[in-house]
């Protein structure tokens, strides 16, 4: 997967798109994989990023195969806000159980949050 920029022009109909944080996760496997990147720190300075950030991206990769087939099929970018690598840390600690359950509630939550604010008044 190649490294895709989002400049400001990918905002369509005033709503912010988000990059999918398992889909940057992938990609930057695949960079040190394919031996573009010989290391987390030289991928991190590549991207002009600390490499505990990079790191902290990198280890969602370690969430369920479960989940992180949910979350990649959500496509990128990600119009779900509440879809975040912050969200999605806090489900590393969890049962696989529990982070089904959980990452289903994100998910219904935010598509009802996104149908309130396209409702007319």
């Amino acid at each position: 997967m190649p490294f895709i920029k989002y400049e400001r022009d990918l905002i369509k109909n005033r709503r912010r798109q988000y990059r999918n944080p398992i889909y940057l996760a992938k990609e930057w496997q695949q960079a040190l994989t394919n031996g573009r990147n010989n290391s987390l720190a030289d991928l991190s300075r590549k991207l002009g990023l600390t490499r505990a950030r990079v790191t902290q991206i990198m280890n969602l990769l370690k969430l369920s195969p479960e989940i992180i087939e949910i979350i990649f099929a959500l496509g990128d970018p990600i119009s779900i806000p509440h879809v975040t690598e912050r969200t999605l840390r806090k489900l590393a600690d969890l049962s696989v159980e529990e982070q089904k359950a959980l990452i289903q509630r994100i998910i219904a939550n935010s598509q009802i949050a996104e149908a309130h604010q396209f409702e007319s008044p």
